[in-house]
Formats: C-alpha cells, sequence, structure tokens
C-alpha cells in the first residue's frame, strides 16, 4: 500500500520531500527451471517428458483452463514439438506411440529401470522380433545412444530395445517416456557426477551455490516481505517441487501475489509464456485461484551491466592467454530455437508459435550489448572480429551470433550454427577463435555435451569437467578435422569458454536485479532503498509516451522518453510464411514489452562513485532493469558549478551491482545543467566527471 502523504495529480503520483513507505503484504516469489539433478536420477528422468515436451491435451471443445492451448482441435494441446501421434495414443496408431521396449539385461532377464513394469523372460519374446543393443538403434538416420566420442565408452552396455517401429513389439508403456532413463544415464555417462555433489540427486552444485548467494541478496533487501520458494519443469522426487504445486502451495497459504522467474539469460515465449506462465495459470485456474491472483514474471538476465561485466570476468582469461594485438575472432553463442518450424496441426503435427517467437529479437539485442562492452574492454589492447570480413555492422547477418543447439535445417538458412561461424571465420584467415556460450546459467548438459556434438566439436576432457574445468581448447585444419596444435596443418585455434558455473555470485547478482525490477511492479522496493521525489506514470506498449519530473527539487528535468510500438502487429500477427527476423537492431518489432508503470525518483544515499566525482543526484528509472527493444532516451541533471571547468568531461553514468561501482554510457547531449543519453534498461543513473 503506497503512503498516505501520496497525492494524485493528473494522472501522475508526486510524492514530495518524502521518503517513499511502503506497507505491503507478502509476496511469493516462484523460481522456475529445468531443475536437473546433479547425478542420475530416475523420478526425474521418467518424468522429465511430461511437461517439456508431451504436455496436456484439450479433451473436448470449450474445456475450460486450458490456458495458451496451440493448434486445432482435436489436435490442441499446452505445446507438443514432437509429432502429435508419438505424443498422444490414438486409435489405429498405436505404433507410434508404443512399438518397442527399453530394458537392461540382468539375471537372465529384461529388466525395466521403471520397478512398475514387469521383468520380460527372454523366451516370452516372439521369434523374430529384434533386440538390438542401444548403441546400435537408429533414429531418423542417426545413432539414438551414441558412444562417448572421447574414448568409445558405451554408457548403456547391457541395456536393449525389444522391437521397432517396423517390427513391433508393444508393452503398453510410452515409447517417449521409456526412452528417458537411457537417455539420461547415457548424459550423466558423458558429464560425469560432480565431486563436490554431496548429494547426487540434489541440484548440480554450481546451481545451489547460485541459489544461495541470490537468497542471501533477496533476503537482505526484503527480508520478510517476500516468500522465495523453487518449482521446476520436473521435480527431482523428494528434493524438489514442480513449479505448478510450489504456486498451488503459495495460494493455499493465502498468497494474492506471485512474482513467477527463470534464470534465462534470453527472453522467449517458449520458457517463460508456455512453461513458466501458461502451466502455473493452469493449475491456479483449475483450483479456482487465477482470478484473485496478481502475478507478474521476471523473464530475462542478458542485456544489463551485470550481465556485461560476468561474460566480461568469464572470457577474460581466455582472450588474454594471446599476445596483445592478437586478432581474435569471438562467436556469441545463444542457444537456439528453430526458425520457420512447422506449425501444423493434425496427427503428425508439431503445435508452437514459432513465428511468434520474440526469443530470436531479445537474444540479438543481448548480443549486441555485450559486443559493445568486449569493445570497450579489450578495444585497445586485441583486434576482435564479431562480423565476416571484419566489417563495422550491427546487422545480424554480418555477425558471428551463432545458435548452439539447433541444426542447420532448425535454423532456416537465417541463423548461423557454431560451425558455420567457425566454417566463415576460417575462410577470412582468422586463426584464434573463442566461442562464448552466454544463454545457460551453469555448465551443463547443453553446453558440455549436445552443443559440441551438433557442432562436430571435440567433448571436454571428463576429468576437466570434475575439476571444474569445463573450457577446452583444441585446433582444427581447414576442413574441421582436429589437428595437433603444432601441425602445419593447423589453421585455427579453438576455444570453447565455459558457462557461469564458476560465477556463482555474478549469475545470482545479474539474477537478483532482475527480480528486484519485477517486484517494484508490486510497488516493493529493497528495504536500504530511500526514494524522494517520486513520479510515476503508465506508459502503453502501443503509444509510448514520456514521464517528466517537475517541481520535485533536485530531480527536476529528469525524463524518460519510450517510443510507440514501431510495429503493433508483430510479431502477434505473423505467420509462418510472414514472420521477418531480426536483421537491423535499429528495425526490431517492440520497443516496451508491456504497458508499464514507469518511475522516476531521486535515490538518497546512493553508493559510492569510485572513480568519477558525483556531479549530480542519483536517479532512480524503474521499474529496475526493465528492458526495451529500441533506444529510448533518458535526461538527468546536474549541478553546472560542481562541473565547473569540466564540462567536457560530464558524463552519465549507470550503477553496476556486480563491480558495485558506476559505469560511464555513451552521451548524446550536455547542455542547460542536464546530460541526455540512450539505453534499453533501466535502473539508477548520475551524471559525475572522472577523478
Amino acid at each position: 500500500m503506497r503512503s498516505k502523504l501520496s497525492i494524485v495529480l493528473i494522472g501522475v503520483l508526486l510524492i514530495p520531500c518524502v521518503v517513499y513507505a511502503q506497507e505491503i503484504e507478502k509476496i511469493g516469489v516462484v523460481i522456475t527451471g529445468w531443475g536437473m539433478p546433479a547425478g542420475y536420477n530416475f523420478g526425474y528422468a521418467w518424468a522429465s517428458p511430461d511437461l517439456a515436451q508431451t504436455g496436456d491435451r484439450t479433451e473436448y471443445e470449450g474445456q475450460p483452463c486450458k490456458i495458451g492451448h496451440v493448434g486445432e482441435f482435436p489436435y490442441l494441446s499446452h505445446q507438443n514439438f514432437i509429432p502429435w501421434l508419438i505424443l498422444f495414443s490414438e486409435p489405429g496408431a498405436e505404433n507410434f506411440f508404443d512399438s518397442y521396449g527399453v530394458y537392461r539385461f540382468e539375471n537372465d532377464q529384461y529388466v525395466s529401470p521403471n520397478p512398475a513394469i514387469p521383468p520380460v523372460n527372454p523366451a516370452d519374446i516372439p521369434t523374430g522380433t529384434p533386440v538390438t543393443p542401444l548403441k546400435d538403434v537408429v533414429e531418423s538416420s542417426a545413432q539414438k545412444y551414441p558412444v562417448d566420442t572421447r574414448d568409445g565408452t558405451d554408457y548403456l552396455d547391457g541395456w536393449f530395445q525389444i522391437g521397432t517401429f517396423n517390427n513391433p513389439w508393444p508393452n503398453g508403456v510410452h515409447d517417449f517416456k521409456e526412452s528417458m532413463p537411457a537417455i539420461y544415464t547415457r548424459y550423466y555417462g558423458n558429464l560425469g557426477v560432480p565431486l563436490e555433489a554431496a548429494d547426487p540427486n540434489d541440484q548440480h552444485p554450481a546451481v545451489l551455490a547460485q541459489d544461495e548467494y541470490l537468497e542471501q541478496l533477496m533476503d537482505e533487501a526484503f527480508g520478510e516481505r517476500i516468500d522465495l520458494r523453487y518449482g521446476f519443469y520436473t521435480p527431482i522426487p523428494g528434493y524438489t517441487k514442480r513449479m505448478d504445486d510450489a504456486a498451488e502451495e503459495f495460494t493455499n497459504e493465502g498468497v494474492t501475489k506471485l512474482l513467477l522467474a527463470r534464470e534465462t539469460t534470453d527472453h522467449n515465449r517458449y520458457a517463460n509464456e508456455f512453461m513458466t506462465g501458461n502451466y502455473i495459470k493452469e493449475r491456479l485456474c483449475e483450483i479456482g485461484k487465477l482470478d484473485s491472483m496478481h502475478i507478474e514474471q521476471t523473464r530475462q538476465v542478458g542485456r544489463t551491466p551485470e550481465f556485461n561485466t560476468m561474460n566480461i570476468r568469464n572470457l577474460k582469461p581466455f582472450i588474454e592467454a594471446y599476445t596483445e594485438g592478437s586478432i581474435i575472432g569471438i562467436i556469441y553463442v545463444t542457444r537456439g530455437l528453430p526458425w520457420g518450424k512447422s506449425e501444423t496441426s493434425g496427427s503428425f503435427g508439431s503445435a508452437h508459435p514459432w513465428s511468434k517467437e520474440v526469443y530470436h529479437e531479445n537474444a540479438y539485442l543481448n548480443y549486441l550489448s555485450l559486443k559493445k562492452e568486449l569493445q570497450k574492454t579489450f578495444g585497445s589492447q586485441y583486434n576482435l572480429i564479431f562480423t565476416k570480413g571484419g566489417a563495422e555492422s550491427d546487422l545480424r547477418a554480418d555477425n558471428f551470433f551463432a545458435y548452439g543447439i539447433n541444426k542447420t535445417s532448425e535454423n532456416g538458412g537465417i541463423f548461423l550454427t557454431i560451425r558455420e561461424a567457425i566454417a566463415s571465420m576460417k575462410e577470412d584467415g582468422i586463426d584464434k577463435i573463442i566461442i562464448a556460450p552466454c544463454h545457460w546459467n551453469y555448465d551443463n548438459l547443453d553446453t558440455v555435451l549436445n552443443m559440441k556434438l551438433t557442432n562436430n566439436l571435440p567433448l571436454t576432457p571428463k576429468a576437466d569437467i570434475l575439476a571444474k574445468k569445463f573450457d577446452y581448447t583444441h585446433c582444427e585444419d581447414a576442413e574441421g578435422k582436429v589437428v595437433e596444435c603444432n601441425s602445419p596443418d593447423r589453421v585455427a585455434t579453438i576455444t570453447v569458454a565455459p558457462s557461469y558455473s564458476n560465477l556463482p555470485e555474478e549469475f545470482a547478482t545479474s539474477y537478483y536485479v532482475v527480480l528486484r525490477g519485477t517486484l517494484e511492479r508490486f510497488g516493493l522496493y529493497p528495504q536500504n532503498i530511500q526514494l524522494r521525489s517520486r513520479v510515476s506514470q503508465t506508459i502503453t506498449k502501443l503509444e509510448g509516451g514520456i514521464v517528466r519530473a517537475k517541481f520535485l527539487s533536485l530531480i527536476n528535468g529528469a525524463k524518460i522518453e519510450i517510443p510507440a510500438d514501431p510495429y503493433p502487429e508483430r510479431p502477434e500477427g505473423f505467420t509462418r510464411e510472414t514472420a521477418v527476423p531480426v536483421n537491423d537492431p535499429a528495425d526490431t518489432m517492440d520497443c516496451l514489452w508491456e504497458n508499464t508503470e514507469i518511475a522516476i525518483a531521486h535515490q538518497l544515499k546512493p553508493p559510492d562513485m569510485k572513480n568519477a566525482q558525483a556531479v549530480g543526484p542519483a536517479v532512480h528509472f524503474g521499474p529496475y532493469r526493465t528492458f526495451f527493444n529500441r533506444d529510448i532516451t533518458i535526461t538527468i541533471p546536474y549541478r553546472r558549478l560542481l562541473a565547473l571547468g569540466k564540462r567536457d568531461q560530464v558524463k552519465a553514468y549507470i550503477y553496476n551491482h556486480v563491480t558495485e561501482d558506476w559505469e560511464s554510457i555513451e552521451t548524446e547531449q550536455v547542455a542547460n545543467g542536464k546530460v541526455t543519453f540512450k539505453t534499453k534498461v533501466l535502473g539508477l543513473f548520475r551524471v559525475g566527471v572522472a577523478k
């Protein structure tokens, strides 16, 4: 509840000369994500497809609470990336759903990893039914369970598939789920179990370290005004909860305000809307609580000063491994989502609104933000190459911005794979290449295994992985064959950098600042933050607008200008045929993501400036770390007398919670005691001059 001293004036909230006080009910915070355990856990493996691939179907037209289901009835479901008949059993097409069984051979019988499935005696298998070692099973012309490419180890030795699609042996179990224990056994064989894992059934130690520091930051900032809990796409039985179960717990305890958050660095509809948002909303609808809930979502971590600093620290040792003056190619890698994938409905359809996916734009803007910071940090010492031919361009088609998991066919000829980016760099004569995986919060099966297998990159030795050394450097010839680095055939030295396993505090801080901003949408601020002279106004995504601070003491003249939605019909009106991928970052689909109450305030007792002298008030623009897909314009005041004789050094600064210092922003104009600049993210700003 806002302070009783607040008054509403012409649609704008003014609180003159008082500290912003709060009385607010407790807010439930649900941290979601994949929640993968540190080691193999049968319960997790068996349930892993339930939400992420299979989802729930609409049983009859008009069925309530089926929020966001896609496709056309009767082929209507939460989402199905895999053809319908593989996910849902249909009369007359049962072979697609169940045509084989997966077992281990133990004590002269075939035993399922699921104790609920009876064992099979070899004599009971019909003559002629194929019994295939899993390492030899082929699906879509490729091995489904390949051996370890490092040493040929078969982690599924003794596992068999009984039956095939063309020679079926149905056992009454969904093949897709039945494959998962074997798939996860192979995953963990390749990855190994972290040595520091106190319990391999718990989450990965890197994630636990991030969570521990995040909880510390959230507790220091908000105390008992929030209740932070975890809920995942798939639970680890006995250790974690499913995300919709966690949300239901909150509602049963009387909580009516929920913050839903995902740790992804790139905002996408798949993770945030379909997985986190819609599943939780479905559950709340089913228990009759949805209409009484106020829900806000934290959508990404990327494109902030904290995210960029974390990446600078992550990449620094690999850049500085080369002598100053070296030419180094940088390949930025995000996970990738299919582009131009079929959105057909029907028995062989796979439904998801890929043409309306915002991932492609947001991931690319996150890359450009880091690219600028890398150039600023290392550009005077190294010649970092981000584009084909080294052109000065921010166009996506010119940049080495790559999708790590997608095959070439899934990119629709639009987005580069890592392997394509490497080949292009080799053609440009670049012989030192660093691959930076920037989508994931820690080194996991995607970065350690899938990304490398998809792009024909050697796997990091298991001993290194277990020693928490996730990077790996190798050398290649012109065709991509691995060679010794002193070989005359070497044309490139390639380093795959780690993700953020060894930077738990940096990632937790990057996560905290966006969670903090989402809590501001409920009117909740950190308890040590004192704001004065606050002005706020709702700005719509469609129309944009201006918020000004007038007659408010030290922040008079502070202003934010937000452009209107440049393409109101995008991406909502896109079809697969009319969708346009981002290329020019100045011509994005969106600016503001949603209607938002934008606030300007004077922050008292701001953090000290270490490398600059403050010459103006600290001005809070919120919600904190709100993101934009186009530049917005901010103006903040300063005291000209304090900058006397140093006008040419006057700059705007933004506070960075990782460095715990202020960093300068490229200034657009200095005039009449005000500084104007562009940004795509909100925060705490101040004018200063270099010391």
